[in-house]
């Protein structure tokens, strides 16, 4: 699964991310608990070269089909309806929205389409359904042909309200098979939350700094064995996505909180409500010295400035070599602490 950006966004109920990937999104190599579509009302053909043809093909999912058994019917009021629960199929349940081009068309605005959404997904959650990740496209830039340059200042502004208000959902994936749209949309979630070039420092091009990552990658499966029977999906994601050329610095940091925070639940499985700086400070209970603690403090603190758009201007806000080598450090020190307090 080719990740080309990730997001992080705090909240209450922790930080959560926004990912974006150049896949298909009929072939995704792990489970979706909702995949959202759009068309045109009323309009279920499988249109060639369309998603709507792909999940006939790829998963045998046919839309017209869904749309004559809903479990919810929304379009009179929320433009979208929701499918039946799905059996044997790469996705739990299917969410359409309906009219966008119309929307877009009529008042070049699609900013209510995305609030339906919202309500939609609130509305599943009220009645019970447990949704912790999504699965989107680029939302009615197919065939609807609403540009990619609008499309991204308003998609990352209802995803954070989405992970803000659906307290389940963890993670939302935005998938494209076309890697020149993927890039387009790369490049201006960059410019749209101010991702300095310190920031997009591609990691491996430093040999010092390429063996390290080997070393932590290494590291990082060992302690997945050390934790068999337990949650590991996370941190092996880590391992792998680490090993990759195209690893940038600001996606170590992002992707270094999310493994640790998963290894501290682990090792402290009673209180998994806790936030990462709780969970380093209970590892005091399991007789850490404060020493080692700070590097867990310090890989934490590294990963919460990567999480936030950077809207300071004052020249030392900018990261050095120097600083990637630390925070590198950093994180090969705490995995090898974690490792050999699991022996």
């Amino acid at each position: 699964m080719p990740l080309q950006n990730i997001v992080s966004i705090s909240t209450n109920g922790g930080y959560k991310t926004i990912e974006i990937h150049h896949d298909d999104l009929t072939k995704l190599p792990w489970h979706t608990d909702v995949l959202v579509i759009s068309a045109f009302r009323g309009g279920y053909s499988p249109v060639p070269n369309t998603l709507i043809e792909a999940l006939l093909l790829n998963q045998s999912i046919e839309i017209s089909r869904l749309a004559e058994d809903k479990l919810y019917d929304f379009r009179d009021t929320l433009s979208a309806w929701v499918s039946q629960p799905l059996q044997g199929k790469s996705y739990s349940y299917i969410v359409c929205l309906e009219g966008m081009f119309e929307s877009h068309h009529n008042t070049g605005n699609i900013e209510s389409h995305l609030e339906d959404l919202l309500a939609v997904l609130a509305v599943m959650q009220h009645k019970g359904i447990k949704i912790e990740n999504i699965a989107l496209p680029f939302l009615g830039t197919g065939n609807q042909g609403i540009p990619l340059d609008q499309l991204v200042p308003t998609l990352i502004k209802k995803s954070k309200e989405l992970l803000e208000t659906i307290h389940s959902v963890n993670t939302l994936y935005f998938v494209h098979p076309k890697l020149a749209h993927v890039e387009h949309v790369n490049k201006e979630v960059n410019r749209y939350i101010k991702r300095g070039q310190d920031r997009l420092f591609k990691i491996r091009e430093d040999v010092q700094l390429a063996d390290a990552l080997d070393r932590i990658s290494q590291k990082l499966l060992q302690l997945c064995q050390a934790m068999q029977f337990r949650n590991t999906t996370t941190i092996e994601e880590f391992a792998t996505r680490i090993k990759e050329e195209d690893i940038r610095i600001y996606e170590l940091g992002i992707l270094a909180r999310r493994a640790m925070e998963r290894m501290l639940k682990n090792m402290l499985p009673d209180d998994n409500s806790l936030t990462l700086s709780e969970l380093v400070g209970s590892l005091r209970q399991k007789e850490f010295s404060p020493w080692m603690l700070s590097y867990l403090h310090t890989v934490r603190s590294f990963s919460n400035f990567f999480s936030h758009e950077n809207e300071s201007k004052h020249p030392d806000n900018e990261m050095l070599k120097e600083d990637y080598i630390f925070f590198i450090q950093s994180i090969e020190r705490s995995v090898t602490l974690l490792l050999a307090n699991m022996r």
